[in-house]
């Protein structure tokens, strides 16, 4: 029996799913300047001729990625506005949306170090990023208002937030055998926050 194209389309969005997770794993491991094309597509056991008909080159690959995690939090973050509950609350289930992602895809997060200074596409996606810290000076200020989170500059607050968080998916490639053991939790977290 043939296959239909759906069936063709599953095969193919199958085969990217695990091109660009074996690409998050060797650029995290590598840095996006020493990874050929030729390192992804052995560690995916694929020739390189069924990576290109994927994607174009490296850059486009990393980008890709860069995408997905921002994209990620940013959804993460707009679900938490629209979440159930107090401000704090609402930090708190954003926290451990966080905490979660970091731990099951840390090297997606890793990544960001190697973005941040890149351009072109890169630096446009990580610029969306903007959507991110409104929404946690949002929910700060709000926090604030009612006497939840510490009556410190909302901009400051946002910043320690995420570069704890930035911080701890770093934190990752360092301790990966500890990893689960010492992990903070999102109350870990959030104590600098707490007013």
């Amino acid at each position: 029996m043939p296959r239909t194209q759906e069936a063709y389309q599953q095969i193919r969005d199958e085969r990217r799913e695990q091109i660009l997770s074996t690409a998050a794993e060797v650029f995290a491991r590598n840095g996006l300047a020493s990874t050929k094309i030729s390192d992804i597509a052995e560690a995916a056991g694929i020739s390189q001729g069924l990576l290109y008909r994927y994607f174009a080159n490296k850059e486009e690959l990393f980008a890709e990625l860069i995408e997905w995690v921002t994209h990620r939090a940013i959804q993460q973050a707009q679900a938490a506005l629209e979440h159930s509950g107090t401000p704090w609350e609402k930090l708190h289930w954003l926290t451990e949306q966080f905490i979660q992602g970091i731990l099951q895809y840390p090297m997606y997060y890793q990544l960001f170090s190697q973005a941040l200074s890149l351009s072109g596409r890169v630096r446009e996606i990580i610029q969306e990023m903007e959507a991110l810290t409104k929404a946690l000076r949002q929910l700060i200020v709000e926090g604030q208002a009612l006497g939840q989170v510490a009556k410190r500059d909302p901009d400051q607050l946002v910043l320690l937030y995420l570069c704890c968080l930035y911080g701890l998916a770093a934190g990752t490639g360092f301790r990966h055998d500890k990893l689960a053991a010492y992990f903070p939790d999102a109350e870990a977290v959030l104590l600098f926050l707490k007013a």
